[in-house]
């Protein structure tokens, strides 16, 4: 269950990435579009967008890393700490995807 959740982290931060970048990487005619992370949004005002995004990866897959490995938790806190990173970022990309949808930015919105 560790590395699922491990997995699945690693998967769903991409998307999140990704759908990110489409949202904030320029302005749509129409729309407002802001972070709602602010831990994120301070890390794009200060690195900038892409280099944000990059850094997030990196911070992201050495805390993957980091838990995997460690012994300083016990696993059914290491799993219970990456299900809650899970569902969150799950949540984001969710979000995410309903805002390009309806932006016109999805392949399958059809405007873009």
């Amino acid at each position: 269950m560790l590395r699922l959740f491990a997995f699945t982290t690693i998967m769903l931060t991409c998307a999140d990435h990704w759908t990110t970048y489409l949202c904030l990487h320029a302005p749509v005619e129409g729309w407002t579009v802001t972070e709602a992370n602010p831990v994120a949004e301070w890390l794009f005002s200060w690195a900038g967008l892409r280099d944000g995004l990059i850094i997030d990866s990196l911070i992201t897959l050495g805390a993957v890393f980091f838990l995997i490995r460690t012994h300083v938790f016990a696993r059914p806190v290491k799993i219970g700490f990456l299900a809650v990173i899970t569902l969150s970022t799950g949540y984001a990309v969710v979000n995410n995807l309903g805002a390009i949808s309806r932006m016109g930015l999805a392949p399958w919105s059809g405007v873009a």
